[in-house]
């Protein structure tokens, strides 16, 4: 992945630094078998900035705090600084989003 000011498109590259407040990077995940949800991240802690993604395709799962959120495609999901969160799929359809 580069590092850019605009990143057209965003798939595949970054825009912003590890230096920068606000960083945006599109995800998408490999894909995994059918089953029972499974985690991307594990539960951790960003003390310092907040996690943010817009789901572009399939579902996201994040856990804010004790509540589940499933993010559908369209739908975006904010989780304040100094949440323990861990993030998953419930389904078999991979998810791509844009996370910051």
């Amino acid at each position: 992945m580069s590092l850019h000011t605009l990143a057209l498109p965003l798939a595949g590259n970054i825009l912003g630094s590890p230096n920068d407040s606000f960083v945006i990077a599109e995800w998408r995940d490999a894909g995994g078998p059918p089953g029972p949800p499974r985690l991307i991240a594990p539960r951790h802690l960003h003390h310092s900035d907040d996690e943010a993604w817009y789901v572009l395709e399939g579902t996201l799962c994040v856990q804010v705090g004790d509540k589940d959120v499933q993010a559908p495609a369209g739908s975006a999901v904010l989780v304040p600084r100094g949440t323990p969160t861990p993030t998953g799929i419930p389904a078999p359809v991979p998810p791509a989003t844009s996370s910051s």
